[in-house]
């Protein structure tokens, strides 16, 4: 029974910790302000396929995986138009962009973070980029 105790206790403990993590990652965001719209090809890709609230650019990293910039190249979209704006990350001032195709980065300083989300074919109208 002893046993049995000490392996629900470090179970316990582990799930504890993910869970902490997890409610981290989105608190690392705050103050979400897009500032405004770029496009390379406004006939492809206009201001409704990337129309998010700052509310929603929030969710977006929130929900988004970091990712080395290789796996946006290989296996994601570049789609050519995006927002952009300003965030508190890591308790850093940063810009920030995020491309139609459910990709973005974070900017603070000479340090950028990619990101891609799998789970936010919501935010986005036009799903063929």
């Amino acid at each position: 029974m002893v046993v049995d105790k000490r392996i629900f206790s470090i179970l316990l403990f582990a799930l504890l910790g993910v869970s902490c993590s997890s409610l981290y990652k989105g608190k690392s965001f705050s103050k979400v302000y897009v500032s405004d719209f770029h496009s390379d090809d406004i006939k492809i890709c206009g201001p409704a396929d990337v129309d998010l609230s700052h509310a929603q650019a929030k969710d977006f990293f929130v929900r988004a995986q970091e990712v080395d910039s290789r796996v946006i190249h290989d296996h994601y979209n570049h789609a050519p138009c995006y927002i952009e704006g300003t965030l508190r990350y890591q308790s850093e001032s940063c810009q920030w962009e995020i491309r139609a195709g459910a990709t973005g980065s974070i900017r603070c300083g000479q340090r950028i973070t990619y990101f891609v989300c799998d789970t936010c074919d919501d935010l986005f109208k036009n799903e063929s980029l």
